[in-house]
């Protein structure tokens, strides 16, 4: 039986009506009691409708068997889905409305199937995120996808090893294997993953996803060294695409012709590379006299009584609207109309969301910061503790008569890597040198919106609320951001250097304050294993924060950095 949801009022269905009525052909009002069966239901599933469904279904099932209401009616509709997509004429909360009906449509006409018919899936794909990445949401839109569009997805999770991506491969009989991940690191994983597979010959056909892919390296690098076919997936659409492909070829009996991806830089892309194993040490032009600030206390401390309220007032809308919950502005028509939309839809479903999380307590910021005496020795920096302080001693606030130069040790080192051309910046120049006769003072945090946040996050997935899903994972993301940039704030006010704050938060999201603060993976310092010599020295296991192997923070919605206070330090890239 398909579940049953009380329906008073659906945010989500108010804002699909205002997005199909601002379209640019008007759309025309329709007596729906004039349509067929088969309009009837694929115009639900296109405008994502599944609120009295069951009565178009009975209907239907008077005409067709279960199976052919489902390939021939409620498939063509999300194929027609697909195509708005993929023109822009959709955007992926619509979609995932969409997704939602498919699955009750599908829910509820199983009874009427045979065991032998609920099992005839288009095909089968293995899907995980690779080992030691802990994101999911883009490898769960695929499942969501290619799931409501015929396709049987065996869905591993996160932090997947090899091993059990291939033993389900075999176990389930599938027809290909999907590698998903959001990090730098991951990519390195899933070569590797590939460079395993044509060691045992396997040759299984092979579709990669994530933020750090990009097509130069899936087709063109991997494709030429892997044995079996891979395919890069841009969006979940693109991994439907390549899943048709591949059962046609199948059934075929052939392997597609897949082109090496090329282009006029990979020669010299692959020049430089060979070039850069020499560390560059030549220094940047940043001032070695700024005025080092004291901070209130050293050491480190834990930060637990936060209202949610300060996190929300410093979300990034723009990243939040566009970036998380992939709401844009129409190209083609006037700004205002894209202005209605977020006040009449989207700014009532941010806000319900908001009193959500605070009523029931899903979002529950942590922090854990300190301020620590240090030095820059070339590309490193170095970070100092007292003589006579060790063990759970180090975790507090230290006693300041023991931070005299004398007094202190090395207790940890960072080695960032420096730009090879340009400005030369490296992180650590942004700190008085070990030469300088005296010490700087660096601050370090993380901070974290809790596991409860991804425990909710995987319920609402897994009760197939799609854009209930989308909405909270995404606000549950940038609300750690916004953790972030509240507390970096304060960070600059306990150093006294917070007078130079843009009054304008949108600036403030631009950097439009003194000193900047590098989260690692990223940028400036794209190295996660720093993430190993950060935990030593906040131990941050005490507010429930942990590593994976390859160096990723746990729970995703947690968010860390190194807070300069030098007036000249900015964002900068390291190519």
């Amino acid at each position: 039986m398909m579940p049953q949801y009380k329906c008073t009022y659906d945010p989500l269905s108010e804002l699909i009506s205002y997005y199909a009525k601002e379209k640019g052909e008007a759309k025309k009002t329709v007596d729906t009691e004039k349509l067929s069966v088969e309009e009837k239901l694929k115009g639900r599933i296109i405008d994502g409708d599944k609120i009295g469904v069951e009565k178009d279904l009975d209907a239907a099932l008077k005409k067709y068997p279960a199976l052919a209401i489902i390939n021939d009616i409620l498939l063509d509709g999300m194929k027609t889905v697909g195509e708005l997509f993929g023109s822009g004429q959709m955007q992926l909360p619509f979609v995932l409305q969409s997704a939602e009906c498919m699955k009750a449509c599908v829910s509820y006409l199983e009874p009427f199937m045979e065991k032998s018919e609920t099992d005839s899936a288009k095909g089968t794909l293995v899907l995980a995120t690779v080992k030691g990445d802990v994101h999911d949401i883009g490898k769960n839109l695929v499942d969501i996808i290619l799931t409501n569009n015929g396709f049987r997805v065996i869905n591993l999770g996160i932090k997947c090893p090899l091993e059990t991506m291939l033993e389900s491969f075999k176990t389930e009989k599938a027809d290909a294997i999907g590698m998903s991940g959001l990090l730098v690191k991951s990519t390195a994983i899933m070569k590797e993953n590939l460079e395993i597979m044509n060691d045992r010959s396997l040759g299984v056909p092979v579709i990669l996803g994530g933020a750090a892919l990009n097509r130069r390296f899936v087709e063109g690098e991997l494709r030429e060294m892997y044995e079996g076919d891979v395919y890069y997936a841009n969006d979940a659409f693109d991994g439907l695409k390549f899943m048709d492909t591949i059962m046609e070829y199948k059934k075929k009996g052939e392997r597609p012709e897949l082109k090496v991806y090329r282009d006029a830089r990979s020669d010299e892309f692959k020049e430089k590379r060979e070039k850069k194993k020499v560390v560059s040490t030549t220094r940047s032009d940043v001032s070695t006299d700024a005025p080092v600030p004291a901070p209130p206390f050293y050491g480190s401390r834990i930060a637990e009584d936060i209202q949610i309220e300060k996190a929300f007032e410093f979300i990034n809308e723009t990243a939040l609207f566009r970036g998380s919950w992939n709401v844009y502005k129409d190209k083609n028509k006037p700004e205002e109309e894209y202005d209605k939309l977020l006040r009449e839809e989207i700014y009532p479903k941010f806000n319900e969301l908001k009193l959500k999380a605070k009523r029931e307590s899903l979002l529950v910021p942590k922090v854990i910061y300190g301020y620590f005496p240090c030095n820059s020795d070339v590309n490193d920096l170095i970070v100092y503790k007292p003589k006579n302080l060790g063990g759970e001693e180090l975790y507090g606030a230290w006693n300041t008569d023991d931070l005299k130069k004398e007094n202190l040790e090395e207790w940890r080192r960072f080695t960032f890597p420096r730009q090879d051309s340009g400005k030369h910046y490296c992180i650590s120049d942004f700190f008085r040198s070990v030469d300088s006769g005296g010490t700087d003072v660096v601050a370090f945090m993380i901070v974290t919106v809790g596991s409860r946040a991804t425990e909710y996050a995987q319920e609402l997935y897994r009760d197939n609320r799609y854009t209930d899903y989308l909405y909270f994972h995404g606000l549950s993301v940038e609300t750690a951001e916004g953790l972030a940039e509240y507390w970096h704030k304060i960070i600059r006010k306990e150093l006294s250097i917070g007078g130079d704050d843009s009054p304008d938060l949108k600036k403030i999201f631009q950097q439009g304050y003194r000193g900047s603060r590098y989260s690692f993976g990223y940028a400036a310092c794209p190295d996660l294993e720093d993430n190993r010599i950060l935990f030593e020295l906040l131990k941050p296991e005490r507010i429930g924060i942990t590593l994976t192997e390859e160096w990723q923070m746990v729970p995703e919605q947690t968010t860390n950095a190194i807070v300069v206070h030098h007036p000249e330090a900015k964002y900068f890239f390291i190519k």
